[in-house]
């Protein structure tokens, strides 16, 4: 009798196992393709947009070409076999028909041999617009601080950002011309170390803060810390648990560490989020169903499916008014990261497919 109670037990527990894996990994969700206006593949950028943000005149930066030991094998192997390489691209949005350009990177002793990009923030500092760069290199991952060169095209290598609490970085946002927070996406860089961390729900990543003299810690320890954005008053910091399914909402005190004052499920994963700087509102590049993002990012070749999100947000940046879902598609556009917004004219990126230009309607 005690056998069968505990082998029923056992049962029970196994089946509630499955059902959340299926529930968690999206097998009963059905994508509706859906888009705001009229959009468009932008020719020039085959192998990912992972992450974006545009100035206030229009100027849209991307990163291209991510790779790193966490994608696996397979992975890996196709970008060699591609020869992809790790570049930084614009995007003039005033000047949509003049499409993408790839930006050069000078300066002295700058390694672009393993140069694979990741998060973007870009700081608009008394006439000069700097980029700050996740970058994943064979041996470390760093943060790297760009002067952008307007009339020719170009990037100039300030700065490279490292050290002990840096592990595998995911995004950044600059606070200041040397200041930024960065998210720790996990502690190993491996692709088995990294497997293990999100099934085992390992809360091994966090937030850092670079001061100007060093990194510190400024967030509990967080399963998966993703994307990162400052609101439009710079009070909240807005950070992404990918596999957790959440945003999470984060006051600045005083000395720039964090403390949580709310969060909210979305029922996607979210990646990037780009806060408009008219409405304050939250744009988030989405992967709604999550066994076919498993698939895509463990090789590029396989289809995958693209949403965003407009998350509305009060004026004190904390609290969710709304949520509209501008787009969602799987026949043009795999594995959407992230979403920027000017003018009601939108960018979508990918972590390792193509991008796409849309005219949004939906929000006149």
């Amino acid at each position: 009798m005690i056998l069968k109670t505990l082998f029923g037990i056992a049962l029970a527990l196994c089946f509630t196992f499955i059902f959340k894996i299926v529930m968690f990994l999206d097998y009963h969700k059905t994508l509706w393709n859906h888009r705001p206006g009229k959009c468009h593949i932008v020719k020039g950028i085959d192998h990912g947009s992972e992450d974006m943000q545009t100035t206030t005149s229009g100027l849209t930066f991307i990163t291209s070409g991510i790779n790193g030991e966490f994608f696996g094998s397979v992975f890996q192997e196709h970008y060699k076999k591609q020869k992809v390489k790790g570049r930084i691209m614009l995007f003039n949005m005033e000047k949509p028909e003049d499409g993408v350009k790839e930006l050069r990177i000078v300066g002295n002793n700058f390694n672009y041999k393993d140069f694979f990009p990741h998060g973007i923030s870009v700081l608009e500092d008394r006439g000069k617009v700097l980029l700050f760069v996740v970058v994943h290199r064979t041996k470390e991952d760093t943060v790297e601080k760009f002067e952008f060169l307007e009339k020719t095209l170009e990037l100039k290598h300030l700065k490279t950002y490292t050290g002990a609490l840096v592990h595998l970085l995911n995004d950044v946002a600059a606070t200041g011309p040397d200041t930024f927070y960065t998210t720790n996406f996990g502690y190993y860089r491996s692709h088995v170390g990294h497997f293990l961390e999100i099934m085992l729900g390992l809360r091994f990543g966090n937030v850092l803060y670079f001061d100007g003299q060093d990194f510190i810690i400024v967030s509990e320890p967080t399963f998966l810390a993703n994307g990162i954005a400052l609101s439009k008053n710079r009070k909240i910091v807005y950070i992404n648990s990918s596999e957790g399914k959440k945003m999470l909402m984060y006051k600045r005190e005083a000395n720039n560490k964090l403390t949580k004052v709310n969060e909210i499920e979305l029922d996607t994963f979210p990646d990037n989020p780009v806060v408009d700087p008219q409405t304050g509102d939250v744009l988030q590049g989405c992967h709604p169903i999550g066994f076919k993002a498993m698939q895509h990012l463990s090789n590029a070749v396989d289809p995958g499916v693209s949403q965003v999100l407009m998350v509305h947000m009060d004026k004190s940046g904390a609290n969710v008014t709304g949520i509209t879902e501008l787009f969602s598609d799987d026949l043009e556009l795999y594995g959407s990261s992230v979403a920027t917004l000017y003018k009601n004219r939108m960018l979508i990126g990918t972590v390792c497919h193509k991008m796409m230009y849309c005219e949004v309607k939906t929000l006149e």
